[in-house]
């Protein structure tokens, strides 16, 4: 085996750890549905993502194995608050048109 090969079978072996990771996250997750609040009873973790980020851990990962990788979570963080800003202003715009505009 080369060493080419051994760092792809550990990738692709830590990639299941993240996987394996995900599915104990997941579980906990539901677990917590039901039992984590906080003294107000609002529940602590609002959202899956703030709990488990598995792009987040899918890019550790990779960065670890592969130099000039980059990291696809911070972006899509980014991208996605963009999109919903941009509906959301188009939304507006399509209720409140702008006056004299044709």
């Amino acid at each position: 085996m080369t060493i080419a090969e051994y760092e792809l079978r550990m990738e692709a072996y830590n990639l299941q750890q993240v996987e394996k990771q995900y599915d104990a996250a997941t579980l906990a997750w539901m677990n917590r549905n039901a039992q984590a609040f906080d003294k107000d009873g609002n529940a602590v973790f609002t959202d899956f993502n703030d709990f488990f980020d598995r792009d987040e851990a899918i890019d550790q990962v990779k960065s670890n194995f592969e130099s000039d990788y980059q990291p696809t979570a911070v972006k899509s963080k980014k991208q996605n608050r963009q999109d919903i800003l941009l509906k959301r202003i188009r939304e507006y715009q399509k209720l409140h048109p702008r006056k004299g505009a044709n």
